[in-house]
């Protein structure tokens, strides 16, 4: 089942990952981990706390531990990602933050991050030492370049903690849930909720909502121990007839209930060492092989 929070689990100092990915596209999420982006190529929208960003070529983006946020590149577009333990921001400036996530241009951290990745790839002796080493310096050269700012003004608020209790919210009541539902837990008006919701999930509300729907199907058809009917699965996810079950399920997998090939996930889980229960990147997402 879809969740929006993911977990990931770090095992002694292996607790940096960093990945290229292109066409990078994943539902709004937090982790407790730091995120740190590089555009190597395209267009990348970046969506942090109801707030949207556009980056092209260049442009390097940090996400703080916490913090809800989506990324959808442009076809094509190449994204490098390095994630860590937020911990180890303490050895360089307790407490502090850049104070924009938008960073100033920087060409030293895809140097870094080619160097992280190699060490990643290659797992030489002690590589778990010299990859935590180059992280350090990687985000102390950024914060010496950067305006800081203490992490007690932070851009949460009450709106975007609501929000990550409406995503439960909907995971656990997807088959009967409404927009009218949806809009009075956020207390707020149907116009408003329709719009923030759109700008900090990127998508409607009745897109997301096919989408949670559908991966309770998809898990449904896949362990079908009580013999269900498709009719029957549709109907218990929420779905209200057996066409705009059919349609949805196509348009989000490129196969009918009956093609749908065994084990298949609508959600990729290609992340490797950290990952665990939820990863929020789409099959359209390519991760690549350096």
């Amino acid at each position: 089942m879809l969740a929006n929070f993911e977990l990931r689990e770090n095992k002694g100092r292996d607790s940096v990952w960093a990945g290229r990915y292109e066409n990078l596209h994943n539902l709004p999420h937090w982790h407790m981990e730091c995120e740190l982006l590089y555009i190597e190529k395209g267009q990348v929208t970046v969506s942090l706390n109801n707030t949207v960003y556009e980056l092209k070529k260049g442009n390097a983006f940090f996400i703080d531990s916490r913090e809800i946020h989506y990324i959808k590149g442009s076809p094509s577009s190449i994204t490098e990602i390095i994630m860590f333990d937020s911990r180890i921001l303490v050895e360089i400036a307790p407490g502090h933050r850049p104070q924009h996530p938008q960073l100033s241009p920087h060409s030293f951290i895809a140097d870094y991050y080619r160097e992280i990745k190699k060490e990643l790839s290659l797992q030489e002796r002690y590589f778990d030492l010299r990859v935590r080493s180059l992280l350090t310096l990687l985000m102390l050269d950024i914060f010496r370049k950067e305006p800081l700012v203490h992490r007690g003004k932070s851009r949460d608020n009450t709106s975007m903690e609501n929000y990550k209790n409406l995503l439960g919210e909907i995971e656990e009541k997807c088959s009967y849930i409404t927009f009218e539902d949806a809009a009075a837990f956020m207390g707020l008006s149907k116009p408003y909720f329709s719009r923030f919701f759109k700008t900090v999930s990127g998508m409607t509300f009745s897109q997301y909502l096919n989408i949670i729907r559908l991966e309770k199907a998809i898990y449904l058809l896949n362990h079908n121990t009580r013999q269900l009917s498709i009719t029957d699965i549709a109907s218990c996810c929420g779905f209200d007839t057996i066409r705009h079950f059919n349609r949805v399920f196509r348009e989000l997998t490129g196969f009918s209930p009956r093609e749908l090939p065994e084990n298949y996930i609508l959600t990729s889980h290609s992340v490797k060492s950290m990952g665990k229960n939820f990863n929020p990147t789409l099959p359209s997402s390519l991760l690549l092989e350096d």
